[in-house]
């Protein structure tokens, strides 16, 4: 592919710094043309693409919607509005979707990042070309005497070195990959279960939620393998909005044996494998006369410092015998119910899920049981309800910085200490800075 910008118009752009008669102004407004020229000539190829790209994907979806199989054609169709939209930020493809829809995707990536990358390469010459243009200009200028226009050259020139879609540029084509995959940039570790992964730098040689991340041993603290992430971008690996996440999974119980699954009661009783409606679980009732009677899962959530989003989900049955005793509830250590959520319907087993943001400095969940309105906690007495099962799961994290790669790759400014690591990502997203 051609450069957009000639060599003889870089050459120009050299003498016309040299030509004393040349004010700084001028010389700024030929470098913007020609800036502006390569973004048109880059619109152009893109708006090509993106109509080769999509004809593709209509025969494509054709194809599928013949077959009759709708999980295979709506990822198509979403393909295909996206990229009306320009191409810049593609769904996420669903892992049952058809397999050519993966291979256009990544001959359109590559065919994108290539018109990019020559942008880039022009942009960077121009730059590059500008600099040198203005600092032959200063030294001219203050040599005259004409200290103002030589201050103003130099400050052109010190703006142009901090323009963000030239700093982006030179990122690009240094950091950045065409199979998507740039060079490593840091490695990071999730609150919660504290995997940590090696995050590269995406396509535009940024750190962004479509990085890819690699699953490696961690090193907070002593080291150990704590295990393995399934998440293949960073979005992934801490729950950005948009992408699939790889869960962390807190806590899963079924309560079908004869133990609490390291629930802690205090005034409530359990009776294990209690059968009710051909199905088995934990039965739990108040003692009599309680005085504060709840359960303590222990250290599962999220908390404040460490922001991030959970779901509980769990399974349950309360009788509609039930007077006093109207189901139960879910806390973060203190407070009202986590989501505002009470689990209190009657008369079947019930499967149902509460989605919640961090509450509390504490991570503890804790368990209530609702007494109904008008009545007392002594009023209960011979009701329960029956937990079947229950699972906590982090879905929005919290992300802290273990180290960071150098020019070269060697890690720089390592940090063990979970204490003294610098946040990235809080509850999903980019801290803002």
């Amino acid at each position: 592919m051609r450069h957009f910008i000639t060599l003889t118009a870089l050459l120009a752009l050299s003498v016309a710094a040299t030509a004393t008669a040349a004010p700084v102004d001028r010389l700024r407004q030929s470098f913007d043309q020609r800036c502006e020229q390569a973004a048109t000539e880059r619109d152009t190829q893109l708006d090509k693409l993106n109509a080769s790209y999509r004809g593709a994907l209509e025969r494509l979806l054709e194809k599928t919607k013949a077959s009759g199989k709708l999980d295979a054609a709506l990822p198509v169709h979403q393909e295909i509005e996206a990229v009306k939209q320009g191409g810049a930020k593609l769904p996420e493809i669903p892992t049952d979707a058809p397999g050519e829809l993966s291979q256009l995707r990544t001959k359109y990536q590559d065919g994108r990042y290539q018109i990019l990358k020559t942008h880039a390469a022009t942009l960077v010459g121009l730059a590059d070309t500008m600099d040198a243009a203005l600092k032959a200009r200063e030294a001219e200028l203050t040599k005259a005497g004409k200290l103002k226009d030589a201050v103003f050259a130099r400050d052109t020139r010190e703006s142009l070195a901090k323009d963000r879609d030239f700093l982006a540029a030179r990122d690009l084509l240094k950091l950045g990959g065409s199979s998507g995959k740039g060079k490593p940039a840091m490695q990071l570790r999730r609150y919660g279960d504290n995997l940590e992964v090696l995050v590269y730098y995406d396509r535009m040689g940024k750190v962004s939620m479509d990085s890819p991340v690699e699953n490696i041993r961690e090193k907070t603290g002593e080291g150990k393998e704590l295990g393995d992430t399934k998440a293949l971008t960073l979005g992934e690996f801490v729950g950005a909005k948009g992408y699939t996440v790889d869960p962390y999974v807190a806590y899963h119980k079924v309560f079908d044996k004869g133990d609490t699954g390291g629930l802690l009661l205090s005034e409530i009783v359990p009776e294990f494998r209690y059968e009710v409606e051909k199905s088995k679980g934990m039965k739990l009732s108040l003692k009599p006369k309680p005085l504060n009677p709840y359960g303590s899962f222990g250290p599962l959530l999220p908390t404040h410092v460490a922001k991030g989003t959970f779901r509980i989900s769990t399974r349950y049955f309360v009788p509609k015998a039930n007077r006093a005793l109207a189901g139960f509830r879910f806390v973060q250590h203190v407070g009202g119910a986590i989501g505002g959520m009470k689990f209190q319907e009657k008369g079947r087993w019930v499967t149902d899920e509460v989605i919640a943001e961090s509450a509390h400095d504490a991570p503890t969940l804790r368990f209530y049981l609702n007494i109904a309105d008008g009545r007392k906690a002594h009023d209960a007495v011979g009701e329960y309800v029956v937990l079947g099962d229950l699972k906590v799961e982090h879905l929005k994290f919290t992300a802290y910085v273990q180290q960071r790669a150098g020019e070269s790759g060697k890690p720089e400014n390592v940090q063990n200490d979970p204490l003294l690591q610098p946040v990235l990502i809080t509850n999903g997203e980019f801290v803002e800075k």
